[in-house]
């Protein structure tokens, strides 16, 4: 079942009891929040018309009217009035789900942030010590285990909006550009990305994701291999 059917589905009915939804679910948690996140909002819906009564008689009757109305007859106008409110509300916040579902692609992001940096970080030439890097990488709970060939260049940056450490080091023989990222949930942790340029992929550790970015021309994969025994993460 693709995530269309399924989004599908559970707009249709939050209780479904159809056996691929279940086994999509068991196949991604992220599914079962979607579902569980849905399946609240149509409970919120229904708490939502057991109103209490007012007090006074007019109120009273005009409740009456629109449940009457509501189980037995769906040309009333009173009923379609509501309807058309509920769906509107649904609507809206679905597609609020719906955008949060849409992960951003960091390895996407790591490339276009390379670029727009050109030649300041890339043609950088510090001699940053492994010392000095793991200072600035205690505080996302990280540490670089174990030395890589040189590191040219370390600094804090924004990254979408989170503050994160850009790095540029050379691994196997092999420059590469280096982004630590704290775990968000709208980041998708695990993403690639290639343009004509440049290769990026994403790892995901216990408090940060680290993305490679690598000439388009360069193992990347390899690379980030490499890279991943030598990064550490507290939990």
């Amino acid at each position: 079942m693709d995530d269309l059917e399924f989004r599908r589905t559970l707009y249709g009915d939050p209780n479904s009891q159809d056996i691929e939804l279940k086994e999509a679910m068991l196949a991604d948690p992220k599914k079962q929040q979607f579902c569980k996140e849905l399946k609240q909002l149509d409970q919120k819906m229904a708490q939502a018309f057991e109103v209490d009564v007012p007090a006074d008689l007019v109120h009273k009757l005009l409740l009456k009217q629109t449940m009457d109305t509501h189980a037995k007859s769906r040309k009333r106008s009173i009923f379609q009035f509501a309807m058309v409110a509920s769906i509107a509300f649904v609507m809206g916040i679905s597609f609020t789900l719906w955008q949060s579902s849409n992960l951003i692609n960091i390895s996407e992001n790591a490339i276009a942030h390379v670029r727009a940096e050109g030649d300041y970080a890339l043609g950088a030439h510090e001699n940053i010590t492994l010392e000095q890097v793991n200072a600035k990488l205690a505080s996302f709970g990280g540490q670089l285990t174990e030395s890589v060939d040189q590191i040219y260049y370390a600094n804090f940056c924004d990254f979408d909006e989170v503050r994160s450490l850009h790095m540029v080091m050379q691994v196997g023989g092999e420059k590469v550009t280096v982004f630590v990222v704290p775990n968000e949930s709208h980041f998708d942790s695990h993403s690639v990305s290639k343009d004509q340029n440049y290769s990026g992929e994403a790892m995901e550790f216990n408090r940060a994701s680290v993305i490679v970015v690598s000439d388009s021309g360069s193992d990347v994969t390899k690379t980030k291999q490499t890279l991943s025994k030598k990064f550490k993460f507290s939990a």
